[in-house]
């Protein structure tokens, strides 16, 4: 039985491409060390980050505004830009888009922990061994972050990116830009309660 649950799971795994992260971070199913982060909060922006559960733009912004027609989910360009990073991308820049050559920075995962300039005071108060692993980016230093010996302070620092990117005061009903005639809501947990538009 257990046999038959871990095949489905690591078939589910492969059939969901927004688990890209997770794929990379997890290959055999086993207990993981941020569940025994004794702050809730860290380790529930760890889980959110793990399973893409967040409100980063490659995961938001991947489904359409009521405004806009279905169409323009096959115009891949303007799909491409509305997940881009809203710090690194201009928006006077979107005029780019009709370049071959010009490929927006998504604001996706890995963007957010290395490379976006909007959290580079954070990093600098990473651990020299927890920074390299974060620059590192490949499979085996991602999985290490998730060891016992470095998931309390790199879940911190998650955390902190998760503050500065959505301050608590957006958390009380704020007008969606998507969803101007809408008012986005947020249950006990932080989860966004407006359903998607596929």
């Amino acid at each position: 039985m257990e046999g038959m649950f871990r095949d489905l799971w690591r078939i589910a795994l492969k059939e969901y491409p927004k688990l890209s992260f997770y794929n990379t971070i997890k290959s055999e199913m086993s207990y993981e060390a941020y569940l025994d982060l004794p702050n809730h909060s860290d380790k529930r922006c760890v889980a959110k980050l793990r399973a893409s559960n967040h409100r980063f733009n490659c995961e938001t912004r991947r489904y359409l505004p009521s405004n806009k027609s279905p169409s323009y989910m096959h115009d891949k360009e303007y799909m491409v830009w509305r997940k881009s990073c809203k710090t690194c991308c201009a928006e006077e820049a979107k005029d780019l888009r009709q370049l071959p050559f010009h490929t927006p920075i998504i604001e996706d995962e890995q963007h957010i922990l290395v490379t976006c300039p909007k959290y580079h005071h954070l990093r600098l108060d990473l651990r020299d061994e927890v920074k390299s692993l974060v620059v590192a980016w490949n499979t085996t230093e991602l999985k290490q972050l998730f060891e016992s010996s470095n998931i309390r302070h790199f879940a911190r620092f998650v955390k902190r990116i998760f503050d500065e990117r959505f301050p608590k005061e957006e958390k009380t009903g704020s007008k969606d830009q998507d969803h101007p005639n809408s008012t986005t809501s947020f249950t006990s947990d932080g989860q966004l309660s407006q359903s998607p538009i596929l």
